[in-house]
């Protein structure tokens, strides 16, 4: 593969970061505050801290990968450090697996939409979001930069605008600080990462970006830690409210909250549907990208040159689209996010990035040879390499 040929860095910075932000949470969003009481208990708050934690360590790990391999996408610089064929293997273990989280993630989108669309079929619903997203996956990853940069700062004030009211307003003490168990709470963290398995996006983006020394490798940790204050926000703001029983007994917590706490203020009154139209946009968004994302990875593997991914996405979306319509219950799609999605998360998210991470310094391969990249994203003169080598 040859995945090093100069493109254009038409992602800004900002552009960039949006992207990532907009990449994950959506298939566990509505459910997540049910699943971390459910299985870490009072320690719930203490499992959505350490997923967290992990997330934005494993963003930086995806940062130093990017910066690593400045031109190269995931499925190229994995084949450039385990070698051709264990490299597509790697790469091609991604296809499934976010085709299922893909499905998933519609589904539960389709599952808020009934709720207020009770007259209308699930396949229509599921159609008219992925229409949208195909097309905007089908315009590029630089038309999906351009709405992300839109969208997800408008999703993000939107949550903090509503949740932040939901949270002061609440009538209950604060959540307890005790810490009473490692084991619940590693049972927590462990079907909690999910909500950011869409990260891997990040390194499909990577040559669409300018790469700035000391700069770029921060884009996915600033993206993570956005997606992290939205969590923590979230799941306070419902705990404050129900308490942790009933908070594990709902199946859509999120969704409950903003429909049954009625807030005074003509502006907060309305902002719980603003977030409900904001979700749909978002989750609209976050396929599109993926679609993008997953079917570039289905060309790199083949061979084929990034840019030509739009015959791809014939199979990627109707993929998507079946694998939402045969979920028939929320229960199934819970049970395949814990069966299925958690585990491989750990997989493709932490194991196989760290690892490739690790490879590539262990055999000191690197395609970033320009004497590292300056904060204008330009190569160093050879008089400034002689003076930098001088220090």
């Amino acid at each position: 593969m040859n995945g090093r040929n100069e493109r254009l860095h038409n992602l800004s910075a900002f552009q960039a970061t949006a992207l990532f932000s907009s990449s994950f949470l959506p298939v566990m969003f509505w459910i997540y505050p049910t699943v971390a009481v459910h299985y870490a208990r009072l320690d719930a708050q203490w499992a959505l801290l350490c997923t967290i934690l992990i997330a934005i360590f494993i963003s930086w790990v995806h940062g130093r990968l990017n910066d690593r391999f400045p031109n190269m996408t995931g499925p190229d610089f994995a084949c450039l450090v385990w070698g051709r064929w264990l490299g597509k293997a790697l790469s091609a273990l991604y296809v499934p697996v976010y085709l299922l989280f893909l499905g998933v993630s519609l589904y539960f989108a389709i599952s808020l939409m009934k709720y207020f669309f009770p007259l209308t079929m699930r396949m229509w619903l599921a159609m008219a979001i992925m229409a949208v997203a195909w097309r905007g996956a089908w315009c590029g990853v630089e038309t999906m930069g351009r709405a992300s940069a839109i969208v997800h700062p408008l999703t993000f004030a939107g949550i903090l605008a509503s949740f932040g009211a939901i949270l002061a307003n609440a009538d209950q003490p604060l959540i307890p600080i005790s810490f009473t168990s490692v084991g619940l709470t590693a049972s927590g963290v462990y079907h909690l990462l999910p909500l950011y398995l869409g990260m891997d996006l990040i390194l499909i983006v990577n040559p669409y970006y300018r790469h700035r020394r000391g700069k770029s490798e921060w884009f996915p940790v600033i993206a993570t830690a956005i997606g992290g204050i939205v969590v923590l926000l979230v799941f306070f703001s419902i705990v404050v409210n129900l308490g942790f029983t009933p908070t594990e007994r709902l199946a859509y917590p999120v969704q409950v909250v903003i429909q049954l706490i009625r807030l005074r203020g003509f502006l907060v009154e309305r902002l719980g549907i603003v977030i409900i139209i904001l979700s749909v946009a978002y989750t609209t968004l976050f396929l599109g990208n993926h679609i993008w994302a997953l079917s570039t990875t289905v060309t790199r593997i083949v061979g084929a040159s990034d840019h030509k991914f739009r015959p791809f996405t014939f199979f990627v979306a109707p993929s998507i689209f079946a694998i939402s319509q045969i979920i028939a219950t929320t229960m199934q799609a819970r049970d395949i996010i814990t069966v299925v999605l958690a585990p491989a998360s750990w997989v493709v998210v932490v194991a196989i990035p760290i690892a490739t991470y690790l490879m590539a310094i262990a055999r000191g391969v690197r395609t970033d040879t320009r004497e590292e990249i300056q904060p204008q994203g330009r190569a160093r003169s050879a008089r400034q390499r002689k003076k930098a080598r001088a220090r």
